[in-house]
C-alpha cells in the first residue's frame, strides 16, 4: 500500500519536476542580499531552492529575476557538516581487492561532452560523458565495489530526458545497489569555476545535485552532505558545492541518490575523469567506511552514526503517507455515507476492527 501510494502522488509530480529539470540551458547568476555573487546555476533556480557552497556557507533562493537571469538568497549561516574524525582510525583499514557492496552509474543526458577534448559540447549518440562514467566505475572497482553501470542513451537532450532514464535507473535499483548516482557535466562558461588541482594533478571540481521535490529528498540531501564532508577531509578541492533544486532527478527511487556534475563544457575531459579517482575513495569511504559489507557502527559522520538524521526523514515520508491515506479514506467515506459525521463514524468503527477494539469507536452489539 505505501508504495503504491507513493507510486500514485509520484505521476501526479512528474509533470511539474519534469519542466522543472529542464527548462533550458540559461545560466542564472545567484547573489546574497548585499548583491555578493554566490555561484552560477544553468537552468532557473526556484525560491526555496538551498545551495551549500565550497566553503559550507548555507543559502536559500529567495526570489528570481527571469528577464535578467539572477536570483537573490539568503544566507544562513554555515551549514553543520557531520563529523568525519573516523577517516583516520587506521583499525578500520582493509584491502583494497575486499568486496565492498553495489551501486549504480548511469546517465541521463547521453550527448554531453567535453569541448577542449572533443571539439564540441554535444555527441550524438553518446558523448563522452560516458567516458567519465566508465572511469568512475573503473576507479569504483579498484576499491572492491561492484558497479552496475548502464549505458543505454536518453536522447534527445531535452525535457523527457529523465522520464527515458527513469526506467533505466529502476532497472539498476532492482540489481540491489547502495546508492545511484546520475553522471553529467554542467554547462557554465568559464572553465575556472571548475578547475583545480588536487594532489599536485589537474582535476576537475564536482557538483553535487540534489532533487526536493520527491519524498527522499531530505535523505539524499543527507548523503549528499555526508559525502561532501569525506571529500573536504580527503581532497578538500574536489566538492565544488550541493545545489538542492526543484526537480527531482528520479531521485525518489533511492534514498542514497546524487546527480554528480564533473567539470563543465569548456574544460578538458581529462580532468574529469582524474576526478573520478578522488571521486570513486569518497564514494566507497562515506558508503562502506574502509569496512567490508557494512560502514562501521558508532562513529559521527559516517553513514551509520548519520543512520538518525535518516531514520526522522524516513518517518517524516511515512507521517506523509499515512496522512494522504487517512485524507483518501476520509473524503471515500463522505462519498459513501452521504455526511461527514456518518463517514467519522464509519471510519471510528473501521479503525477498532482493525486494531481489536483498541483504538477507534466500538461497534455495538
Amino acid at each position: 500500500m505505501k508504495k503504491l501510494l507513493a507510486a500514485l502522488l509520484l505521476v501526479m509530480l512528474l509533470p511539474f519536476s519534469a519542466q522543472a529539470e529542464e527548462e533550458g540551458n540559461a545560466v542564472f547568476l545567484i547573489y546574497d542580499e548585499q548583491g555578493v555573487y554566490v555561484t552560477h546555476y544553468v537552468g532557473e533556480p526556484a525560491a526555496g531552492d538551498e545551495y551549500i557552497a565550497h566553503d559550507n556557507s548555507h543559502y536559500v533562493i529567495q526570489s528570481v529575476d527571469t528577464a535578467s537571469h539572477t536570483a537573490r538568497a539568503q544566507r544562513k549561516g554555515v551549514y553543520r557538516m557531520p563529523d568525519v574524525e573516523w577517516l583516520h582510525d587506521e583499525s578500520l583499514a582493509v584491502s583494497a581487492g575486499m568486496q565492498r557492496g553495489a551501486v549504480a552509474i548511469y546517465c541521463t543526458h547521453s550527448d554531453e561532452s567535453y569541448v577542449p577534448t572533443d571539439g564540441e559540447s554535444s555527441i550524438t549518440p553518446r558523448g563522452t560523458i560516458y567516458d567519465v562514467a566508465e572511469a568512475l566505475k573503473s576507479n569504483l572497482e579498484a576499491l572492491g565495489v561492484t558497479v552496475h553501470y548502464d549505458k543505454a542513451t536518453h536522447l534527445p537532450h531535452d525535457s523527457g530526458a529523465y522520464k527515458r532514464s527513469r526506467a533505466t535507473a529502476q532497472g539498476l535499483i532492482e540489481d540491489g545497489v547502495d546508492a545511484v548516482f546520475d553522471i553529467h557535466r554542467d554547462g557554465i562558461e568559464d572553465p575556472g569555476q571548475y578547475e583545480t588541482t588536487i594532489d599536485g594533478e589537474e582535476a576537475s571540481m564536482v557538483r553535487l545535485l540534489v532533487g526536493r521535490a520527491n519524498q527522499n529528498q531530505a535523505e539524499n540531501k543527507a548523503f549528499a552532505v555526508e559525502l561532501k564532508a569525506v571529500a573536504d577531509e580527503l581532497y578538500p578541492e574536489l566538492i565544488r558545492d550541493i545545489y538542492i533544486g526543484k526537480g527531482t532527478y528520479n531521485q525518489d527511487l533511492s534514498p542514497n541518490s546524487v546527480l554528480l556534475e564533473f567539470g563543465t563544457h569548456t574544460i578538458d575531459k581529462e580532468r574529469a575523469t582524474k576526478a573520478t579517482e578522488y571521486m570513486a575513495e569518497t564514494i566507497q569511504k562515506t558508503l562502506y567506511g574502509g569496512v567490508s559489507g557494512a560502514a562501521p557502527s558508532g562513529r559521527e559522520g559516517s553513514s551509520a552514526a548519520n543512520s538518525g538524521e535518516r531514520s526522522k526523514s524516513a518517518w517524516v515520508s511515512v507521517i506523509w503517507i499515512v496522512g494522504i491515506v487517512l485524507v483518501g479514506a476520509l473524503v471515500f467515506a463522505v462519498v459513501s455515507t452521504g455526511g461527514l459525521r456518518p463517514a467519522v463514524e464509519k471510519m471510528g468503527r473501521g479503525v477498532s476492527e482493525i486494531t481489536g477494539g483498541l483504538f477507534g469507536k466500538k461497534n455495538k452489539k
